[in-house]
């Protein structure tokens, strides 16, 4: 089913069956570069050499001039196979953007969770249920506010939310733009149990901007049932012109015995 090198179902002799699955977050900036330039076309170059299982998108036009009123969503989903769902936060006078989450499996369920607080610019996170081989997992892709009290609320929101409590016995990656430049989210959710992939305090992780990145934020978050085994900025000639932010890959293991 899936065509990823780094999807791997595999097991020790007379173990579990492990899963090795690739997920990558990227804001796309509705697929305008730093050049100003509407190339959807770099965007997909980057999706199909990463070749993530899973993928999680923010600042996803729809039907919106600046980009062509195409439905990004469907046009990258469609031309890389995979299942989508998307998630509009934003009206436009013509058009809208949001979230979108690409997956190679089935997403059997999402909802697309409010996140707005007050008055400040809507914010969203799409939440999916997506059936593995070895069962069900649940993707939070989340693109949270500028402002750090309005960010810390957003997590707990998340957290707290129906979706998350319906869930939250399901392996779960929590990951998206962050705009956490301090890092101060990272304690709400380890409290919780999703610890950071990241575990290096290097610039070789930054993320934003592309064109002298000096900031980490775009992240993964994953629950007990994973174990990291890759964490990757993807730095091309592309990717530090065809958004702002680097895209970010993380390949995870998941083990049905860490599930228990």
């Amino acid at each position: 089913m899936c065509g990823s090198p780094l999807y791997q179902p595999f097991s020790r002799p007379g173990g579990p069956i492990q899963l090795r699955v690739s997920f990558l977050t990227y804001n796309i900036h509705k697929g305008i570069g730093n050049d100003r330039l509407f190339r959807l076309e770099r965007i997909l170059e980057t999706l199909r050499e990463a070749d993530a299982d899973i993928i999680a998108l923010q600042e996803v036009d729809q039907y919106a001039p600046r980009s062509r009123t195409q439905d990004l969503a469907r046009v990258l989903a469609e031309e890389l196979g995979m299942a989508y769902n998307l998630g509009l936060n934003v009206k436009l006078s013509k058009g809208a953007y949001g979230n979108a989450t690409l997956s190679r499996f089935p997403i059997k369920e999402s909802r697309n969770l409010n996140i707005t607080w007050g008055i400040k610019k809507r914010r969203g996170c799409l939440v999916s249920r997506i059936n593995l081989p070895v069962g069900d997992i649940a993707v939070f892709n989340f693109h949270l506010g500028l402002a750090a009290f309005e960010r810390m609320w957003q997590v707990r929101k998340i957290l707290q939310s129906p979706s998350h409590d319906s869930m939250r016995n399901l392996p779960t990656i929590i990951l998206g733009d962050g705009n956490d430049r301090r890092h101060k989210l990272n304690a709400l959710f380890l409290q919780a149990g999703y610890p950071d992939t990241c575990t290096e305090n290097s610039r070789a992780n930054n993320t934003f901007p592309s064109y002298a990145p000096l900031f980490r934020l775009d992240k993964v978050f994953a629950s007990k049932h994973w174990k990291v085994n890759h964490h990757h900025v993807i730095r091309t000639k592309v990717t530090r012109v065809a958004s702002d932010h680097f895209p970010l890959n993380v390949v995870l293991q998941l083990d049905r015995k860490r599930q228990k």
